[in-house]
């Protein structure tokens, strides 16, 4: 039988098999497969190396209200999270003696925490300072002259006569009170003065040598002993705020920042205390043992001023502290003090200490002013470092690297940089080392100051505490 022919028309081969695209497509699913693979690969790399899919523990000692800590510190992870990829857990543990541990135990990676607690996990765990708080204080300058007939009543009654300028002022401070004065009371006679307060001495002190005095100025309590010259010398002098009155204030601030801090002493205006020394006998309320602006600074002072307290408690936190000394609980109390800065004029709490905590609750400006009025600042500690951000020891640099830049770019934000001051009361972060505290380490030394004491009583407090939560 003869062969039937082929009708079909000669096909090249890649019609045969389909469209020409298909072995386009088969390489290019396997180049893709090859891709996938080795960025498979680098990811696994880079995952036992720490720097993707790592979990970054951060801790914040409980210096403010726990709330507002948990709530800015899920605002900074989330932030960080979206920025770098890194996951940050923010927590609030009980005391700072759990802070320390959580670093010395690797249940946490990062801390803030003040310097006394980084020096006992420096010590102790080999903990490593990597951030210090910067914190902003907005100063102005005064005129200070006497009260009564005769005086000066304004800047051009100044020409020619002499005026009290302290040494101490900042420079950009000074340069800008003294323009101003030659500008309006040209000639007039400088007197130097070592401080503030010397100044307005010897203007109270001194009238026929000196005219009127020069001195910084933060906003204070009008009851406060801190602030300015005036306020100053009413410590030592009382009697000094009567006799004078502020002849001129600078229109705008001079911006500073501050990498320390201080312990302050309140008390009711109507406690009868003026001075640290009225506090012998009466009842005190502190912080927490191993805080170092709410304890361990104020005490180191009554020490240095053989001050013998009363009752003594530790009332759990800033604002515990300054509530105590509010409702009449203690006759004094001990907490932080920064000078305010731009921040407090947002918010309206004006103040920089730890009564700015509880004005925040008062949304009543009179209750505000009343609440000021009656709670005064009487003293400072000697200045304590700002707050430390701190790594355990081992924590990866690369880990480190990336989530300090992820909060650098958090803090150039509105959102970042008030949950950054509501979490540290700062504006900045700035490079910090270990040999930077090495003279606040001196200080505890030379007052008897035991870190590790302290730290060890805080310790059994928590374990005993744990010992009771278990069923």
């Amino acid at each position: 039988m003869p062969a039937i022919p082929d009708s079909t028309p000669d096909l090249a081969p890649s019609e045969r098999f389909g469209s020409p695209l298909i072995p386009a497509f088969g390489w290019l699913l396997v180049v893709l497969l090859l891709v996938g693979f080795g960025l498979g690969v680098a990811r696994r790399d880079r995952i036992a190396a720490g720097d993707e899919g790592a979990i970054i523990r951060m801790l914040f000692v409980p210096s403010v209200e726990q709330g507002t800590l948990v709530r800015r510190g899920d605002e900074l992870a989330r932030f960080i999270r979206e920025d770098s990829g890194l996951i940050l857990r923010s927590e609030v543990p009980t005391s700072y003696a759990a802070v320390i541990q959580a670093l010395g135990s690797n249940q946490a990676d990062v801390g803030w925490m003040p310097a006394f607690s980084y020096a006992v996990a420096s010590a102790r765990y080999d903990a490593r300072a990597r951030l210090q708080v910067v914190r902003a204080v907005d100063r102005f300058a005064i005129v200070v002259v006497r009260e009564g007939p005769g005086q000066p009543a304004s800047l051009t009654e100044l020409a020619a006569r002499r005026v009290a300028v302290p040494g101490s002022l900042p420079p950009a401070l000074r340069q800008r009170i003294l323009t101003e004065l030659e500008a309006s009371a040209h000639g007039f006679i400088e007197v130097p003065a070592a401080s503030d307060k010397e100044a307005v001495r010897l203007l109270v002190e001194k009238p026929l040598e000196v005219d009127a005095a020069i001195s910084s100025y933060v906003f204070s309590g009008p009851n406060d002993l801190i602030g300015d010259g005036r306020k100053e010398l009413e410590y030592d002098r009382p009697g000094a705020l009567r006799e004078t009155r502020i002849l001129y204030t600078t229109d705008t601030p001079v911006a500073e920042e501050a990498t320390v801090y201080y312990g302050c002493f309140f008390s009711r205006t109507d406690s009868g205390v003026r001075r640290v020394e009225d506090f012998a006998g009466r009842s005190f309320a502190f912080t927490d043992e191993t805080s170092t602006s709410g304890h361990i600074f104020p005490r180191m002072l009554l020490k240095k001023l053989n001050v013998e307290l009363g009752r003594v408690y530790f009332a759990g936190g800033h604002p515990n502290s300054v509530e105590a000394v509010e409702s009449g609980k203690a006759v004094g109390g001990a907490a932080f003090y920064s000078p305010p800065g731009a921040q407090q004029a947002r918010d309206g709490t004006l103040i920089g200490d730890a009564r700015m905590l509880l004005l925040k609750r008062k949304p009543d400006a009179q209750e505000r002013r009343k609440f000021i009025e009656d709670v005064r600042v009487v003293a400072l500690s000697d200045p304590i470092p700002n707050d430390v951000c701190v790594t355990r020891a081992g924590f990866s640099e690369r880990l480190w690297e990336r989530f300090e830049t992820s909060l650098h770019r958090f803090l150039k934000t509105p959102e970042g940089r008030e949950a950054y001051f509501d979490l540290v009361a700062g504006v900045a972060a700035a490079p910090t080392n270990d040999a930077a505290f090495d003279e606040f380490r001196g200080a505890l030394k030379g007052a008897g100051v035991s870190a590790d004491s302290l730290l060890a009583a805080e310790e059994e407090k928590l374990r005993k505490k744990r010992e009771a939560q278990k069923p």
